[in-house]
């Protein structure tokens, strides 16, 4: 009986120490949001498939996007990647950004790193 309570006792209390994290609703949101961009940079797949993927995972990081919006605790104590999404609102919020401007999420996402058709087609090529 006293290796059977040995037992149980160790295994209790490893399990106390065990500690479930939780993410957070930035988390997910950057989660989903690479995912996203995953679909759109594979160049593996066809552009139809592309489009379904994109288009699928669109509602679901709308949704975050509202969740992450509408959450009152995260203004009480911003933590660090808090404050970076929202510095960074433009792309952390890509599904409203692109509704914004009426773009796609692909396109929205390229201009706000800077790569638009007219940049790309002033470059030159060089070899050095």
């Amino acid at each position: 009986m006293s290796k059977q309570f040995k037992i149980i006792s160790t295994i209790l209390l490893g399990l106390s120490f065990i500690q479930p994290t939780n993410a957070g609703p930035i988390d997910n949101l950057e989660r989903e949001r690479s995912r996203v961009l995953s679909h759109i940079l594979n160049k593996d797949i066809s552009i139809l498939e592309r489009n379904q993927l994109v288009k699928k995972s669109k509602m679901k990081l709308l949704d975050l996007e509202r969740m992450v919006i509408n959450d009152r605790d995260i203004s009480n104590n911003p933590d660090y990647h808090t404050r970076k999404a929202f510095d960074n609102f433009d792309l952390t919020f890509l599904v409203h950004t692109s509704l914004e401007k009426e773009k796609s999420i692909s396109i929205t996402w390229l201009e706000s790193l800077g790569l638009t058709t007219n940049n790309l087609m002033s470059t030159r090529v060089s070899r050095k």
